[in-house]
């Protein structure tokens, strides 16, 4: 950039040259006129060194667009799976493209969005061959505002934020660009206990308690369902019933360096929002999480437990097995050199723990991260699932993917 505070000072050297030379043909000014102009052309100098100071401060810091900040992330990849049939299925997927959006109002308040497209393209229904139409399924693509809110620290360390807000939940949920964790796909807990990604409309107050200890207290939109089904009661922020809402607390431990310990806990009065098919009876439900994040050198350790408890007497007989759900998961992780890393992950969920019958999900898998920036990598990963239930469910396979954040 040019410095115009030097152009301007070399400017003003010129100009003394002026009367240097006029002397040679006039008579020599006296001592007051010369120090009077050099008093105001000292003065014109400071004042073009005070303005360009003040252009280059509104360049590198103020404006509109200086206070706005751009980011953003992606994944895609190819999965190879046999499923329990022995039938094989190969796919090429555009995951998902998220675009985030922020801005800084002010020191104390601040703006974030998050745009997320899944699956490469969009449309809202489909027509048959008759004419008819049919809702497309979320497989085949969607749009969501993950996030959207207004953040305001009203004191010291302490914050409040109201809008759409990721809950505060486990390992992923908050922190899930790819480039944070081993293996092509989340840890599948994380995935159907803890149901990310679960964003909800809301108002969260956080901050700290001391030096390491955090704290996240939610009241937001709650789950929906009148089965149990938690995965897919989130509502996503779209003209969410809010006859009941629920409550999420959070502390979290990060005094030692590379630790974080957490526990999560959420109460809903009545997940099915007044709908339950138990007359009379409302389905209420808790939520606990914990979890263990460990880095020390090139090792790595991750570990989590969920669990759900509802009422079971307001869902139906053929729902009662989803009134009690529970899954947890082990991840150690080795960095051989700086930007290559390996994992193993042996992972354990229940959706339906309250049915007497086996329905324990199992599966482990082993992978290589190649990080070709901190912030790019390439990914892959073999995997066995156990299906209790023998059903035609992805089982032995690999996936490889890419993924980046900015």
């Amino acid at each position: 950039m040019l410095n115009l505070s030097r152009l301007a000072a070399a400017v003003a050297v010129l100009s003394l040259s002026v009367p240097v030379v006029a002397m040679a043909d006039e008579a020599a000014p006296s001592l007051e006129a010369l120090a009077a102009q050099l008093k105001l052309q000292q003065a014109q100098i400071e004042a073009l060194t005070a303005q360009v100071e003040s252009q280059e401060k509104a360049v590198t810091e103020g404006g509109t667009f200086g206070k706005t900040s751009l980011g953003g992330y992606g994944e895609a990849y190819f999965k190879s799976i046999d499923d329990s049939t022995g039938k094989k299925k190969d796919e090429f997927d555009a995951y998902r493209l998220v675009l985030f959006v922020g801005h800084q109002f002010s020191d104390k308040v601040r703006f974030a969005s998050e745009l997320e497209i899944e699956h490469a393209y969009v449309k809202d229904t489909d027509t048959d061959t008759n004419g008819s139409t049919t809702s497309i399924k979320k497989s085949e693509g969607y749009v969501a505002v993950e996030q959207l809110f207004l953040e305001y620290q009203y004191a010291d360390k302490h914050r409040a934020a109201a809008g759409q807000l990721l809950v505060p939940v486990g390992i992923l949920n908050e922190t899930h660009e790819p480039d944070t964790f081993y293996g092509v796909f989340r840890a599948p807990v994380e995935r159907e206990i803890v149901p990310g990604t679960w964003y909800e409309t809301g108002v969260m107050f956080s901050g700290d308690i001391l030096p390491g200890l955090s704290y996240d207290a939610m009241m937001s939109s709650g789950l929906k369902t009148t089965s149990g089904n938690i995965k897919d009661g989130r509502q996503r922020g779209s003209k969410a019933d809010g006859a009941d809402v629920a409550y999420t607390a959070r502390v979290k431990y990060t005094g030692i360096a590379g630790l974080e310990l957490g526990l999560t806990m959420q109460e809903q009065q009545d997940m099915a929002q007044g709908g339950a098919k138990v007359a009379g009876t409302d389905l209420d439900a808790s939520m606990i999480e914990t979890h263990v994040a460990y880095t020390a050198g090139p090792f790595g350790l991750r570990a989590l437990y969920a669990e759900w408890d509802m009422n079971e007497n307001a869902l139906l007989a053929a729902d009662q097995k989803r009134a009690e759900q529970k899954g947890w998961y082990v991840e150690p992780s080795w960095k051989v050199v700086p930007t290559v890393g390996v994992f193993a992950r042996y992972s354990e969920w229940d959706n339906e723990a309250g049915d007497a019958v086996n329905t324990n999900w199992q599966e482990k898998s082993v992978g290589v991260s190649w990080w070709l920036h901190e912030r790019a990598v390439v990914k892959a990963d073999l995997q066995r699932r156990d299906d209790p239930k023998g059903s035609n469910k992805d089982q032995d396979g690999f996936n490889v993917g890419i993924g980046f954040s900015f």
